[in-house]
């Protein structure tokens, strides 16, 4: 009974897969810019969707316009972005996060973006060096209309909206829905992305 359940589950996320492979623009992750949430050679879905606070899109590069990258969608239109010391604060309010280890020289840390019920918070995970880092651009931005700031989930080798400033909206080409990749102790091997409000 428990291997029937086991195979129907398989076969289930299979043909789940398939539908999701056939009907949207699928992508290889590549690099580690949003390591721990997507690791390189890892498989992502892209949905032209409504972005929301905490969802990963996939975003022209405003400095080779030949490149498109995976970020974190922090700041939406009108609110005020503050990144210090690791820290980044919404509206004045710091983003949640939880020490879940260590990997190497950096600290593993998962980060929940507030929200009020009946939102429901989409956790990630971030990597967060050890040591200070001394070229890391602190400051405050608001975000201006029709534009979102955005962040990397390897916050020290990735490049992003904390150089190039907020990104307009007709730069993101979508939203990440699902991910297939190596399962780990925080996350299963298939993972549909759902958006935290």
């Amino acid at each position: 009974m428990k291997r029937l359940r086991l195979l129907l589950i398989g076969l289930t996320a299979l043909l789940l897969l398939l539908a999701l492979a056939a009907v949207l623009p699928m992508r290889r992750v590549s690099g580690d810019e949003m390591a721990w949430s997507l690791r390189d050679g890892e498989l992502v879905w892209i949905v032209p969707m409504r972005i929301r606070r905490g969802d990963v899109v996939l975003v022209q590069d405003p400095l080779d316009p030949e490149r498109r990258v995976l970020r974190r969608a922090i700041g939406s239109p009108g609110q005020k972005i503050r990144v210090e010391e690791g820290s980044v604060r919404v509206n004045g309010k710091r983003i949640r996060q939880q020490d879940m280890g260590r990997e190497g020289e950096f600290r593993i840390l998962k980060e929940i973006i507030w929200s009020s019920p009946p939102a429901r918070p989409n956790p990630h995970f971030i990597l967060q060096l050890l040591r200070p880092v001394k070229w890391s651009l602190d400051g405050k931005v608001i975000v201006p209309e029709g534009h979102w700031y955005l962040l990397a989930d390897d916050r020290h080798r990735a490049v992003d909206s904390r150089w190039w400033g907020p990104v307009p909206e007709s730069e993101i080409v979508g939203v990440v829905r699902a991910r297939w990749g190596e399962a780990d102790e925080w996350r299963p091997a298939f993972q549909i992305l759902l958006p935290e409000e």
